[in-house]
């Protein structure tokens, strides 16, 4: 076993020499030597339990005798215990106070040679958990003695004691991000937080937090809990933002809550545009729930202004929202919608807990959607749901649903239908016009001649002679159009 220790104190210079060497005169020499032999004297005291200091007249007369007290050394850190691997060096170190300290390391409580510093550099230890390192911190009024640093063994390099892992798993084979009981601990942490990594009741709870448009401030706010404790969540909106509910393991609309830590908890915050104004009614009373709620934004939207959005859910979990309306005459919704999913996810509309409508698909693009409502009660309900075996993908504004511009309009008749024409222009290439008398319907087109996946046509629309006209790529060959209105 080999060390290296840090520097040791130097010795007090002498002055006194200097005295002698002087060319003043007489009586100023005598003072300046009272002068260092005070000095010096007050120096060599200040390393007793009393220190002196002495004050002469000019004549070189004895005034007076100031003493004070000094103290013993006090260790602040203690040197940690320490892992080692094979030929690995190993480093150890104590914090202390006090005035003229001197250090002396001992193994296994027998001073080792030269080991004089705070610190101590040991090299080529024995993989065996025998040793103990401590140290004796010094002054002339006393010493003090750290508590032992044991020297434990870690043969696989991972970060957990050899002795540990025997004691547990019977083996050494375990990997520190291991979860051998499966109770989201990794075997590391449970070592460090001393925990038992073969039972999956013993552990410290864990919190995770997800939020779109704000931030939740945890109080207190630490990497793992003691089962049971309580922690108080506050919801911190981004400027322009709202808080809208709280999902996941807790539910609650006020921004701040608190949670009890008896388990893994995973929460959501939701903040965005209240729901009325994202959807573009504020007419209607609006409701939102599930695991996790609706909430407005104005990233992706139809109209460029805003829409909403179904919550940050996981697999097997919904995010819904609805409105309840009482007709006195046969009426008409109709709505905006969007959609990015993996298959079998997706969004639905319900009537009265009746499915009218349904969309799914990675890239769906906006689509419009209206249907006819009979006089009387109506339930109008939009759910985004995620099959059990399906996560989120983590990037923002995917794996979501999306729906903007609800209305709620008067059904209307149209007596003289808009004629639409067609003319092949060019290979793929086709000509569509209409009169612009009817300048609020809008043109649609589908591969397949349908009640539903009817798409926007997005070319711009031109006006000559009286006629909307639209020139438009066909993607496939058979390409149907129709007009919509409104």
């Amino acid at each position: 076993m080999g060390f290296q220790s840090g520097p040791v104190l130097g010795r007090w210079p002498s002055t006194i020499k200097h005295c002698l060497i002087t060319t003043l005169p007489e009586y100023i020499l005598f003072i300046l030597c009272k002068a260092v032999v005070v000095l010096l004297l007050s120096l060599s005291l200040g390393l007793q339990a009393q220190q002196s200091s002495y004050t002469y007249d000019l004549s070189g007369n004895l005034n007076a005798v100031i003493t004070t007290t000094s103290f013993g050394p006090s260790i602040t850190v203690q040197p940690p215990a320490t892992l080692v691997e094979s030929n690995a060096p190993v480093s150890l170190s104590v914090v202390a106070t006090g005035f003229g300290l001197s250090f002396q390391w001992l193994s296994n409580g027998v001073p080792i040679v030269g080991a004089l510093s705070d610190s101590l550099v040991l090299t080529n230890l024995p993989l065996v958990n025998s040793t103990n390192f401590s140290v004796v911190i010094s002054n002339s009024s006393g010493s003090v003695t750290s508590t032992p640093a044991v020297i434990w063994a870690d043969s696989n390099g991972n970060g957990i004691p050899d002795w540990w892992e025997m004691k547990y798993f019977g083996n050494l084979i375990q990997t520190a991000n291991g979860d051998y009981d499966g109770d989201g601990v990794d075997n590391l942490d449970e070592y460090l937080e001393g925990t038992d990594p073969t039972n999956p009741n013993s552990f410290d709870p864990r919190l995770y937090i997800q939020s779109v448009h704000g931030s939740v401030v945890a109080s207190p706010d630490q990497p793992y809990y003691t089962m049971g404790q309580v922690v108080t969540l506050t919801a911190v909106p981004d400027a322009g933002q709202s808080f809208i509910a709280w999902g996941g393991s807790i539910t609650g609309t006020k921004p701040v809550t608190v949670v009890v830590m008896n388990s893994h908890k995973t929460i959501t915050a939701s903040f965005g545009l209240p729901l009325p104004v994202a959807l573009n009614n504020t007419n209607l009373t609006w409701t939102t729930g599930g695991n996790v709620p609706w909430f407005g934004q104005t990233e992706i939207s139809e109209d460029g202004i805003g829409a909403a959005q179904s919550g940050l859910i996981i697999g097997g979990q919904q995010s819904w929202f609805q409105t309840l309306i009482n007709l006195n005459q046969p009426m008409q919704v109709g709505f905006w919608w969007d959609v990015s999913s993996q298959s079998p996810d997706g969004m639905s509309f319900s009537v009265d807990g009746t499915t009218v409508a349904s969309i799914s698909g990675e890239t769906v693009n906006w689509q419009y959607f209206q249907a006819n409502l009979p006089a009387g009660s109506h339930t109008l309900l939009w759910t985004y749901s995620k099959a059990s075996n399906d996560n989120p993908t983590g990037i923002p504004f995917a794996d979501s649903g999306w729906v903007g511009d609800v209305t709620i309009t008067s059904l209307v008749t149209q007596t003289t239908a808009p004629f639409l024409s067609i003319q092949l222009t060019a290979t793929n290439t086709a000509l569509l016009f209409w009169p612009t008398s009817s300048a609020t319907f809008r043109l649609q087109q589908n591969s397949v001649l349908g009640t539903t996946n009817w798409l926007n046509v997005t070319s711009p629309i031109s006006v000559v002679g009286g006629q909307n006209q639209v020139t438009n790529t066909l993607s496939t060959s058979n390409q149907f159009f129709r007009l919509i209105y409104p």
